[in-house]
């Protein structure tokens, strides 16, 4: 009777409550006539050109998706459209032409062909004239016209990404479902969206111009600085800004994304210096941004010694020559188009004896779609167990995907059981990668301690191009030569909020809860961690004194940009010292990554639409130390299982609905 009334009280507390914001929209007006929009000319790769009209004709609609052939977002837009526009279409005769904006050319037009297999007609929008007529201001876009060239459809392909830095599973298929009003001859349902991507190039740079900021001396050091890290040719980044032309393409999106905070990804804030934080332009560098923007982007003369690029890893700098190199079973494969993939894949080391390592690098195979990864080491007989079981293997595989390893599904706490140790889990989190951030070291005389009879196991987050991808990733290890601090053990762990069971729909809140300090130690890194609905994340130490330093704060959490930060120097906490852990979370529609459309209840689990407070902690503790490093993972065990257990009840376990429209009389705000 008790569980009866806990439930039938928890059953109002996650009511479905629903409300879904406004569009906004992107050009004045969908269901215009615009006749003479079939009378402009479009441009071929051979240099001729074509009336659009001649390209619609005997068609009774034609989806024109505008699109910029540097934009990934374009790129994987061009399979995204053609497998929808399969599904809408009923065998109606809908047409799909491709229009490259501003400076693409012949080039470019060959170059999506040849390596994205693009077999829709490719043609060149030059000076914007269509997309100017039509108010297109992003890339892709997707405009849904009939035959007399009335607008029925403006907007994104589907929701995937409603904001730049915030991915989601998709929740709604936009495009397709406006074809499928239009071919039945109902008003399309939803015909304003908002698109999201790279911005339509308007400015025209005027190289020779003159001003008190120019490229070579004010803008390239700032780019090399802060960016090219990542984007530069063989950057991990999906563009340059490694020269003037790029530079000269790209900065006023930077500029964009930098005053977000969604560039460089994964700012944090500390009270204490941080080795790896990423480097972020100060309000001074933006301001020659922005100066240099509005001058006309002038180029100035070339110093007769330029810089040069920043290395991709600056991090593997004297490292030598890796002792141990590791791959997994096979190479993995991914489908050109779908959600992201997360993936756990396994490196064997088939070692009876313990490894004593001082710094490990993760080498992403393929840098256009390995995102980030995770790494922990976990006893050699479970993942045996896992990568047995064929439902695991082919957990999350999208048709066209194939490759060893096995997905992240819920089943996996059949496998992870806690042994009789209480001072030692099984598996443990040591590490990870992110862009600009491959290498991660322990402290001077301290040794990461790989147990015998484990493997390294790593979770793998996969990006889709638009192609298909093979990533065949590796691990380098770095083992200890010289001395060994006897008397300490480097550590992982991590805290579990035991009170966080759910988060209601239409609710924004903070959750707070404290880890207590059983023994002297040192903190040496933190990995915030949340999903989906975590918007930011602070970690606060307080010392027994009541004094309080901030040893984390991640304002602008992203679930896409996970890693460790490591102190330049280890953290020295005294026992009875405590960590607060805050985290504020969004179930609402404003949340673009929000991966329910109405939002719905969110339970405590470890699938990316679950949600969790679990930050890792890499630490240093004595030796002979008694302190249970396991509390927080059987916490988190726990409550996932309690969780599971109330989805059921309420059977929310079931896949979401994505075919919901994007509007429901009767909806309201939280």
């Amino acid at each position: 009777m008790v569980l009866a009334g806990f439930l039938s009280a928890l059953a109002l507390l996650v009511g479905q409550s629903v409300w879904v914001g406004p569009i906004a929209a992107q050009q004045a007006g969908t269901g215009q006539a615009s006749g003479f929009l079939f009378e402009k000319s479009v441009g071929r790769a051979d240099g001729t050109s074509v009336r659009l009209g001649e390209l619609a004709a005997g068609q009774p609609l034609t989806v024109l998706l505008f699109l910029g052939a540097d934009c990934p977002l374009s790129q994987k837009a061009i399979t995204e459209s053609v497998g929808d526009l399969a599904k809408a279409d009923s065998g109606s005769g809908v047409g799909l032409v491709g229009l490259l904006v501003a400076r693409d050319d012949a080039q470019d037009i060959q170059r999506l062909r040849d390596e994205f297999k693009a077999s829709i007609p490719l043609l060149l929008d030059r000076n914007n004239t269509i997309a100017g007529l039509l108010g297109v201001t992003v890339v892709p876009t997707a405009v849904l016209v009939d035959r007399q060239g009335k607008v029925l459809y403006h907007g994104r392909i589907n929701d995937r990404v409603e904001q730049l830095g915030k991915r989601s599973v998709v929740r709604r298929h936009d495009m397709r479902e406006a074809i499928s009003d239009a071919v039945k001859g109902t008003p399309v349902r939803v015909p304003k969206t908002p698109a999201v991507g790279c911005p339509v190039e308007t400015r025209v740079s005027k190289p020779d111009s003159t001003g008190k900021v120019e490229y070579h001396r004010d803008i390239q050091p700032i780019l090399y600085r802060h960016c090219a890290v990542c984007h530069q040719d063989k950057g991990v980044a999906p563009f340059s800004l490694a020269n003037y032309q790029d530079a000269t393409l790209w900065v006023e999106m930077a500029i964009d994304l930098i005053d977000r905070r969604v560039m460089p990804p994964g700012q944090a804030e500390s009270d204490f210096p941080v080795s790896d934080a990423p480097s972020v332009p100060s309000p001074e560098e933006l301001r020659l941004l922005r100066q240099w923007l509005a001058a006309g982007m002038p180029k100035g003369p070339v110093p007769a010694n330029p810089p040069a690029l920043p290395p991709t890893d600056p991090e593997s700098a004297g490292l030598g020559n890796p002792d141990m190199i590791l791959k997994p079973e096979g190479p993995m494969t991914l489908a050109p188009s779908g959600d992201d993939m997360y993936r756990y894949m396994v490196y064997k080391l088939n070692l009876d004896r313990e490894l004593k390592v001082r710094a490990m690098r993760f080498v992403p195979g393929n840098q256009k779609v390995v995102h980030h990864t995770l790494i922990w080491f976990a006893d050699s007989a479970t993942q045996d167990r896992i990568t047995a079981d064929k439902s695991m293997n082919a957990f999350g595989l999208l048709p066209g995907d194939s490759g060893p390893g096995y997905g992240q599904s819920a089943m996996l706490g059949k496998y992870h059981k806690v042994g009789g140790d209480r001072s030692r889990l099984p598996f443990e989190q040591i590490g990870g990668y992110a862009p600009g951030h491959s290498v991660w070291k322990t402290p001077e005389g301290c040794a990461l301690s790989i147990p015998g009879k484990t493997d390294l196991v790593v979770q793998m987050h996969y990006h889709r191009s638009g192609k298909v991808e093979i990533d065949f990733s590796s691990i380098e290890l770095y083992l200890h030569k010289g001395q060994v601090n006897s008397a300490e053990d480097f550590r992982t762990t991590n805290i579990n909020d035991g009170k966080f069971l759910l988060m209601p729909p239409n609710q924004r809140r903070r959750t707070n809860t404290s880890w207590p300090v059983e023994d002297d130690c040192r903190i040496v890194g933190i990995a915030p961690h949340g999903h989906l609905l975590t918007m930011s994340q602070t970690l606060t130490l307080e010392r027994p004194d009541g004094s309080r330093k901030v040893l984390l704060n991640m304002p602008r959490f992203d679930f896409n940009w996970q890693r460790m930060y490591t102190f330049r120097e280890p953290v020295a906490l005294a026992k009875g010292s405590k960590v607060h852990v805050s985290s504020v979370m969004d179930n609402t529609s404003d949340n673009p990554a929000n991966p329910f459309k109405p939002p719905k209840a969110v339970f405590m689990g470890e699938n990316t639409t679950d949600e969790m407070i679990f930050p890792f902690i890499a630490l240093t503790i004595p030796k002979k130390s008694t302190w249970d490093l396991q509390q927080g993972f059987l916490s988190g065990y726990r409550t996932g299982v309690l969780a599971n257990i109330l989805k059921r009840e309420f059977g929310l376990d079931a896949p979401s609905d994505q075919s919901i429209p994007a509007a429901i009389p009767g909806d309201r705000r939280p």
